[in-house]
């Protein structure tokens, strides 16, 4: 592991940017001009580019300074590759300020979460600051102990006592209010999330959503420059849905993010298809219910049966089919970045999947993304998927090969066929227009190719999937 660690280090250090300084272009914020994305202080377009960084894994069993090396072994790869975001969990115990007394908290822990934002400003890459994920007060039944706090057990009968009394509100306020006074005028922090999957607590949802809305009021009289925002579980039958509903309706929730995994236990059948499907699917079904803010597929990635482990196949995974299509599908979509994936240590880190990050920042590059006004639609052809953006000056698209997934890789052993003769046609959103320039990146080679100025692009040889970009003259 020290030598993979070193390895990861060392390649990163070839190619961070000279202009790596973290919070440059001041606070995210919703775009003003298309209230679908984001953007900076100072007017320019943010897109997040990055995955959950949430806790240390059995790193932490060793000592603090390996954690940090993995902290910073991450953040040095996303920004190597355009990475800009990344998500922490304060409330894991690594992490925990408020860890043995109610409303005492612990320096330690405190100089442990500024670290972690120091080198998140170093390397310029954002961060969501999520605040709790517990879903009981101790453990028994289907909770983990992974998802209790022990250190309020016995200051409320239960979580609805928790969420209804205003000892339990202020309790939680004033936790928050300690990281903020510290992290409130800094750039570095892209949101304060109220809770991880606030759906799965054991309380009555009404009682929650209530509690969501004062929090979200009263978090706001103090916080002026930074988003607060809000998430839910994995979006995977006819129960999240409903719960979704209730939870976004009405709500003062900056951004709509869903979470959804592969499952092959969930009642959707989606969950179960290829990455690129279901990652599809969730984003229409977000835009169903909250099609006004950026949308954002916020966790994804693929687990066992019901969430029972990490998946059977990530080992086997070592080009990253997983992570690329989840990656790379929300954004032509819709969704106002890629896909922000789970499990960053035995999956991402292991096989070292920031490459795919890479091409796709390339894809974006000088493109005013809230300024396009992009519609999403689909420009499938014979074996492909196409996803694609048409904008005032430029056309975004995605191909992936219908023909391949992780079923044909994984379970039949099937190598990804060689496509040497497709092409796609855009004319419907090139009427009018005069092309100036076509390019198509191969998306697994790291090669971008230049093609004629025609809406009908030929495609060069790949595998998997494949990126197109029209500019059109202004």
């Amino acid at each position: 592991m020290k030598s993979l660690l070193l390895k990861h280090l060392a390649a990163a250090c070839l190619f961070i940017p000279l202009c790596a300084s973290g919070g440059d272009g001041g606070f995210v914020k919703v775009s003003q001009e298309n209230p679908r994305y984001f953007e900076l202080s100072d007017g320019s377009c943010y897109v997040p580019i990055g995955y959950n960084l949430c806790f240390p894994g059995a790193e932490a069993r060793v000592s603090e300074d390996k954690c940090f090396e993995m902290v910073e072994a991450h953040m040095k790869n996303m920004a190597a590759n355009g990475g800009n975001y990344a998500r922490l969990w304060v409330s894991n115990a690594f992490y925990e300020i408020e860890d043995e007394k109610p409303g005492v908290y612990n320096p330690v822990k405190i100089a442990r979460i500024d670290r972690y934002v120091s080198l998140a400003r170093k390397y310029g890459i954002r961060i969501k600051i999520c605040l709790e994920h517990f879903r009981n007060l101790k453990g028994g039944g289907p909770v983990s102990p992974a998802f209790v706090r022990p250190v309020y057990d016995g200051e409320f009968k239960n979580m609805d006592d928790f969420f209804s009394s205003q000892k339990g509100r202020d309790l939680y306020f004033n936790r928050f209010k300690v990281l903020f006074d510290r992290y409130g005028d800094d750039p570095i922090v892209f949101a304060w999330e109220l809770w991880n999957e606030q759906n799965t607590v054991k309380a009555n949802p009404e009682t929650v959503k209530k509690w969501q809305e004062y929090m979200f009021a009263r978090i706001s009289e103090v916080c002026k420059k930074q988003l607060v925002v809000n998430s839910y579980g994995s979006f995977d039958s006819d129960w999240s849905k409903k719960s979704y509903k209730l939870f976004y309706a009405d709500t003062a929730n900056a951004i709509a993010a869903v979470h959804r995994y592969l499952d092959e236990g969930a009642q959707y059948k989606e969950c179960q298809a290829p990455a690129d499907i279901g990652a599809a699917d969730a984003v229409a079904q977000m835009e169903s219910i909250l099609g006004d803010r950026p949308l954002l597929l916020a966790e994804t990635g693929a687990v066992q049966p019901n969430h029972t482990g990490k998946w059977r196949f990530y080992d086997s995974d070592g080009d990253g089919i997983i992570f690329h299509d989840f990656f790379y599908t929300p954004f032509f979509c819709g969704a106002a970045g890629p896909g922000e994936m789970w499990h960053w240590n035995d999956y991402i880190y292991t096989h070292g999947h920031w490459r795919h990050m890479k091409q796709f920042s390339e894809l974006i590059k000088d493109i005013d993304i809230p300024a396009q006004n992009f519609k999403p639609f689909r420009a499938d052809a014979d074996g492909l998927r196409v996803y694609a953006l048409c904008g005032k000056t430029s056309l975004l698209a995605f191909a992936r090969d219908s023909k391949n997934d992780w079923r044909s890789e994984f379970e039949r052993g099937q190598k990804p066929r060689n496509i040497d003769s497709a092409a796609l046609d855009f004319s419907d959103c090139s009427k009018g227009r005069e092309i100036a320039r076509v390019r198509v990146y191969d998306l697994w080679g790291g090669r971008i190719f230049e093609a004629e100025r025609s809406v009908k692009v030929k495609l060069p040889a790949f595998k998997r999937s494949c990126a197109v970009r029209i500019d059109f003259k202004q």
